[in-house]
C-alpha cells in the first residue's frame, strides 16, 4: 500500500474542469458574437441616420450640393463676422487709448486753467489796488 503513487486528478475532477473549459469557451463566444452583433446594430444605425439626414436635405434644400454652398456661404460669413470682430476690438483698444489720453489733457488743462485764473485774480486785484492808489494820488494833487 505504501508503493502507490498519487497519478494526477480524480476522473470526477478531469470531467468537473472540463466542463468548466466549455463553459468559459461557450461564455467567450457567446460574449464575442455579441459584440459583433452591437457593431453592426451601431453600424446600421449610424447608416440610417446618414440617410435620414441627406433625406431631410433632399427635402428640405432640393440636393446636397446645394445645401453644401449654403454651409460654404454660412462659414464664409462666419469667418467674415469673426474678422469684422477682431477689428472691433482693435479699434475699442484704440478709442480706449485715445480717450485716456484726452482725459489726461482735460485733466492738464483744467489744472491749467485753474492756474490762469488764479493769475487773473491776481492781476485784478492788483488793478484794483493801483485804481484806489491813483484815485488817491487825484483827490491829493486836487486839493
Amino acid at each position: 500500500m505504501g508503493n502507490e503513487q498519487v497519478k494526477g486528478f480524480s476522473t470526477n475532477a478531469k470531467t468537473f474542469i472540463l466542463i468548466l473549459l466549455f463553459i468559459n469557451i461557450a461564455f467567450a463566444v457567446k460574449m464575442i458574437n455579441k459584440y459583433y452583433t452591437m457593431k453592426d446594430v451601431g453600424y446600421r444605425r449610424e447608416k440610417t441616420f446618414k440617410e435620414q439626414t441627406t433625406k431631410r436635405i433632399m427635402k428640405a434644400f432640393g440636393s446636397v450640393e446645394e445645401a453644401n454652398a449654403l454651409i460654404a456661404d454660412i462659414k464664409d460669413e462666419k469667418d467674415k463676422a469673426v474678422k469684422a470682430a477682431k477689428m472691433l476690438a482693435l479699434r475699442e483698444q484704440e478709442l480706449n487709448r485715445k480717450n485716456k489720453e484726452m482725459q489726461d489733457a482735460v485733466a492738464f488743462l483744467e489744472a491749467e486753467k485753474a492756474k490762469l485764473q488764479g493769475e487773473i485774480w491776481a492781476l485784478e486785484d492788483q488793478l484794483s489796488l493801483a485804481r484806489e492808489t491813483i484815485s488817491e494820488l487825484r483827490k491829493e494833487t486836487n486839493k
